[in-house]
């Protein structure tokens, strides 16, 4: 909950915006910050070291209750992140922890937690499974989840590291074209 005492805030930004909304802010005198970091890009002919946001479509601003407006109005920005109607503030302890695994310069890798829940279908990307599909049935302690992994009418039950799952993409539905005989 917002007060009269600053407090850092996630803001949804347009698709690749995160850069721009951050200066307009910052040129708003509003405190910004935009983790960024360097990964290498590939393209059909080349390699390239790319700077880009750590969290896609999030910038942080430190602000206080009366800045609301001026900050839904400026271009590029979505929404403030809120939860229940109640602007959802993020502790000064993660934005510190954030800024550290920045500067510490070791890659890193942002899964989407919302995205990989019990009873969602997913998608192995690595290890002996790559390549196989499954419904997540619950979450280990120790960090693994159970797969259920639908291969030649069978089931199989096993633990898979979690970084080694993707949410599954959805499936194309077949074209049904309609035809009229006359």
């Amino acid at each position: 909950m917002l007060t009269q005492t600053p407090q850092w805030v996630a803001i949804y930004t347009r698709s690749r915006a995160e850069k721009r909304v951050a200066q307009l802010l910052a040129g708003q005198d509003f405190e910004c910050y935009l983790p960024q970091v360097e990964r290498c890009h590939r393209w059909s002919d080349r390699y390239k070291m790319v700077v880009e946001p750590l969290f896609r479509s999030y910038v942080f601003v430190k602000i206080k209750n009366t800045d609301v407006i001026p900050i839904r109005s400026t271009p590029g920005v979505c929404f403030i992140v809120s939860f229940g109607g109640e602007i959802v503030t993020v502790p000064q302890a993660q934005i510190d922890a954030i800024e550290r695994l920045v500067a510490s310069k070791q890659e890193l890798f942002v899964h989407e937690t919302a995205s990989l829940t019990k009873g969602k279908k997913v998608d192995i990307v690595e290890g002996h499974f790559a390549g196989m599909s499954g419904i997540l049935l619950s979450g280990c302690k120790d960090g693994n989840f159970a797969v259920r992994i639908d291969a030649i009418g069978a089931t199989i039950v096993t633990t898979v590291d979690r970084l080694l799952l993707r949410p599954a993409k959805p499936q194309n539905q077949p074209k049904v074209r309609k035809i009229t005989i006359r």
